[in-house]
C-alpha cells in the first residue's frame, strides 16, 4: 500500500459529476460548459486553455474530450453520456457527465488552498455538478480495501449495488452534495449537514441547492489521517 501512494504522492485531483438529460444535446452542453469555465480563475480555468469542439459518439456511448493547458503539470478531460432518452432514463452514475482535473502540486504555481477553497466551487458552480470532491488520488480505493465495508454500512444501496447518485462512500480532502443527492444518501438536507458539521471541519457552507465541504486543507494530508477523519465524521454524518 506504502509503494501505491508514494508513486502518487503529488498527485490531486477535482472531480465533477452531471446527471445528463436527453433534452440537452452535447453541442448545447458542451457549449455551455465552455462559456461557464471561460470564466474560472486560473489556475484551473479554461480562459487561456485549448478546448476542442463538442465530441462525437462514433459507435461508442460516451464522448470523452481532453483540455490542453499551457501549464502541462495540469490534466483535464471531460466526458458527455449518450443523449437517449430511453438510455438516460436508467438512474444511475454510469450515465453522468463528468469533468475531471489532475494537478502535481509541485507546480509553483499552483496553490493547492486557493483551488481547495476557490477553484473547485467555481467549477462545480460552471459544470452545474450534483456531486464533486477535491481529493488525493487512490486514497479512497486505498481506504475502502482497508476498511473492507460491509453492505450494511452503506446508506442508499447495499455495497454490491453502490451507486454514486445514491450513495456516499469516502469523504475525500473536500465533497459537494446537490440537495438530491444529500436526501438519497443521508436522508436529511444540507442544513443538517451543516449543523451535524460545524466546528468539526475547516470549511461547511451552502453551495447552489447543495452544501460544500472541506474536510482537510492540508497540500500533505497523510493517508493515515486521510482515515482517522473519515473514521471519525462518517459516523457523525450518519455514513459508519
Amino acid at each position: 500500500m506504502s509503494n501505491k501512494i508514494a508513486k502518487l504522492k503529488y498527485a490531486r485531483e477535482v472531480n465533477c459529476y452531471h446527471r445528463a438529460v436527453a433534452e440537452e444535446s452535447v453541442a448545447d452542453r458542451h457549449s455551455e460548459v465552455l462559456r461557464r469555465m471561460e470564466q474560472v480563475e486560473p489556475p484551473l480555468g479554461w480562459a487561456n486553455a485549448v478546448v476542442p469542439p463538442a465530441p462525437e459518439f462514433g459507435k461508442e456511448i460516451y464522448a470523452g474530450y481532453g483540455v490542453k493547458y499551457q501549464d502541462k503539470r495540469i490534466k483535464c478531460n471531460g466526458g458527455y453520456a449518450y443523449r437517449d432518452a430511453e438510455y438516460l432514463s436508467v438512474d444511475q452514475s454510469a450515465h453522468d457527465d463528468h469533468l475531471f482535473f489532475r494537478f502535481d502540486i509541485r507546480d509553483p504555481e499552483i496553490d493547492y488552498g486557493f483551488i481547495l477553497h476557490v477553484n473547485a466551487p467555481q467549477i462545480i458552480e460552471a459544470f452545474g455538478a450534483y456531486r464533486a470532491d477535491v481529493g488525493f488520488f487512490f486514497y479512497g480505493v486505498l481506504y475502502e480495501e482497508r476498511k473492507k465495508e460491509t453492505p450494511q454500512s452503506l446508506r442508499g444501496n447495499p455495497a454490491s449495488n453502490f451507486d454514486g447518485r445514491n450513495s456516499i462512500l469516502t469523504l475525500e480532502a473536500a465533497c459537494f452534495w446537490d440537495a438530491e443527492l444529500c436526501r438519497r444518501a443521508l436522508g436529511y438536507g444540507r442544513d443538517e449537514v451543516i449543523r451535524r458539521l460545524d466546528g468539526k471541519v475547516p470549511r461547511v457552507e451552502p453551495l447552489i441547492d447543495g452544501v460544500y465541504v472541506v474536510f482537510n486543507d492540508d497540500p500533505d494530508l497523510t493517508f493515515e489521517a486521510y482515515c482517522a477523519y473519515n473514521d471519525a465524521l462518517k459516523p457523525v454524518l450518519g455514513l459508519a
